[in-house]
């Protein structure tokens, strides 16, 4: 079993609804994507160091994916009491961050050897109030950029695994990436 496929079990394992392998050729940048993180709906724009201004330039996040000849597709699908249960949706996100850490964790630990790129859904969130942009990070060992704020269209990422982005009434569905590379392969 090559390297994706264990990271896809270890995502199936920890209890992940669908884990997908993704090929370099699907991970594209769209300034579009970065500009909806502009119009700051969720009000972390330019106050989360792993959301967009902070990230880059839309050709500094393209370089930044570039090297990494793949990964997989992390998506949890999660029911709520209705299309008003924000709680309920919040709690999902976290709960799918955590397990994109978790991951995280667990992949580095058994593929030394390798260099991982982890993203998860929305804002960091971590942290209850992020230092940004007044001070540095203070767990940037566990700061966990999102999809779309590396530019990346989630909906067509998903779409193009397979798997759907809209699950139905009263569902929420977040996705993450874990993007591997050999760390001697780019140095």
């Amino acid at each position: 079993m090559n390297e994706i496929e264990q990271i896809r079990a270890l995502a199936q394992a920890a209890g992940a609804t669908h884990a997908r392998a993704v090929e370099q050729d699907r991970l594209q940048v769209y300034d579009w994507v970065v500009a909806s993180c502009a119009a700051n709906a969720c009000g972390r724009y330019g106050r989360c160091w792993t959301c967009p201004p902070q990230l880059g330039t839309l050709d500094e996040l393209a370089d930044r994916l570039q090297p990494f000849p793949g990964g997989v597709l992390v998506q949890n699908i999660t029911a709520v009491e209705d299309s008003w249960d924000f709680e309920g949706m919040a709690e999902a996100a976290k709960t799918h961050n955590q397990m994109m850490r978790d991951l995280a964790a667990q992949i580095a630990e058994r593929f030394p050897a390798y260099t991982l790129l982890a993203l998860g859904c929305g804002g960091c969130g971590y942290c209850e109030r992020c230092t940004c942009p007044d001070e540095p990070c203070r767990f940037p060992e566990q700061a966990l950029p999102s999809v779309e704020g590396f530019g990346l269209d989630a909906k067509r990422l998903v779409e193009s695994c397979g798997l759907s982005y809209i699950n139905g009434v009263n569902t929420v569905s977040y996705v993450g990436l874990l993007l591997l590379r050999h760390t001697e392969e780019y140095g």
